[in-house]
């Protein structure tokens, strides 16, 4: 129940307690419902602007110190990118997260 619900509403919210029925006011269906809804659809990962390009190129089948030479940074650093995107990915390999990305609508 809400602070602002009637008379009628509260009196009809005890009785169904009292019968052993959930109560929920009506203006909170809606929102209960959207909240069911969104924990219950997977959502896509959340990659960052970095993993996203690693994860382009790995797509495109370029290799670790090529995706670090056009980066300009350390192959250690793309090997970092690489193994979040697994985790994020659920996937222990790159054709692996390749195919995930595909699923989900991640590659450009």
């Amino acid at each position: 129940m809400l602070k602002d619900s009637t008379r009628g509403e509260i009196v009809k919210a005890v009785l169904d307690c009292a019968q052993g029925r959930d109560v929920v006011a009506p203006a909170l269906v809606g929102g209960l419902a959207a909240e069911i809804r969104q924990r219950a659809e997977p959502s896509a990962p959340v990659l960052s602007a970095r993993e996203r390009e690693v994860l382009n190129r790995i797509a495109r089948g370029q290799s670790i110190p090529t995706i670090a030479g056009e980066l300009y940074v350390a192959p250690s650093t793309v090997k970092t990118h690489v193994q979040r995107l697994y985790e994020k990915l659920g996937v222990s390999d790159r054709a692996a997260a390749v195919a995930e990305a595909m699923r989900q609508g991640l590659l450009n």
